[in-house]
């Protein structure tokens, strides 16, 4: 920040005072010819120090409107990635881009990330995390689109960047708790009526979102007829909201309890598909159980 024109007016008149050949000269006069000379100065170094005070902003808001090499960068990169296009030089040969735009070709449509670190390395790992398809109906990206992916990103990355792209199969969202009705429609209507809703709160949430036990409990609440959802202690099995995920190797992992929130290994969540490895895990309706409210 600039000093004001009376603090460098001040701080000349001092430096003028402090050289002896100029003593003799010492004159407290506003308007002598030394002291109008030193306020000129001082005029002068006040609108070069304000010149440069806003050119620094303009810096600083250039360089904090640039994303280059930031987890945004990578990110919006993604997003952007045209399946089976090849990368070009462009004609600045600054950087890599598509020979042509074509937004039907793009199959990413959901990125998170997050830097990772470990004891081995000292910088860290910038970990991508990447899924394909609507909301509410998102899927992994396949092992074979997934290294071609890797490889798109590692063109644009700078010298030096260490990252990983995964995608995932969704995690199953398991809401085993017992569900109060006013029993003044049919069953099979309230089920229905609580998947329908549990549906779209995977809908709704965010990519790579926390999994909030009360969030899953007001979805299911807000249903018409429904009077009150409750964790039966006593129930076999042990009743509460699970997750199920998978890992690294495509391996379903042991559904785990949610105490109060949990983050996706995937990015978002979804109903069990009763099928191959999830055979066991119950869907939104198996793993309700309807009580009419006495």
């Amino acid at each position: 920040m600039s000093r004001t024109l009376k603090e460098i007016y001040q701080e000349a008149i001092a430096e003028r005072n402090r050289r002896l050949e100029l003593t003799e000269f010492s004159n407290d006069s506003k308007i002598s010819v030394l002291n109008g000379v030193a306020w000129m100065t001082a005029a002068l170094i006040y609108t070069f120090e304000s010149i440069l005070d806003v050119f620094a902003v303009d810096v600083s808001e250039t360089l904090s409107s640039r994303i280059n090499g930031t987890p945004r960068y990578y990110a919006d990169a993604l997003l952007n990635y045209q399946k089976g296009d090849s990368l070009v030089v462009r004609e600045d040969g600054l950087a890599f881009g598509y020979a042509s735009v074509d937004p039907s070709k793009r199959i990413i449509t959901q990125v998170s990330y997050v830097e990772s670190t470990d004891d081995k390395n000292v910088d860290s790992k910038l970990i991508l995390k990447v899924a394909t398809g609507e909301r509410g109906a998102l899927r992994e990206i396949d092992a074979e689109e997934l290294a071609l992916i890797a490889a798109y990103i590692n063109q644009l990355k700078f010298a030096g960047t260490r990252i990983e792209v995964i995608s995932r199969k969704g995690d199953v969202l398991i809401p085993r708790v017992t569900v109060y009705w006013d029993g003044a429609v049919p069953e099979s209507e309230v089920y229905d009526a609580i998947e329908e809703r549990l549906n779209r709160y995977v809908m709704e949430i965010d990519f790579d979102a926390g999994v909030y036990v009360s969030r899953v409990w007001e979805a299911i609440r807000s249903v018409e007829h429904v009077t009150d959802v409750w964790i039966d202690s006593a129930a076999t099995p042990a009743q509460g909201i699970f997750l199920a995920s998978y890992d690294g190797d495509g391996n379903l992992q042991p559904a785990r309890r949610i105490e109060r929130v949990a983050y996706t290994s995937s990015g978002y969540v979804r109903q069990s598909s009763g099928e191959g490895a999830e055979a066991d895990l119950p869907t939104f309706r198996e793993a309700l159980k309807l009580v009419i409210d006495r």
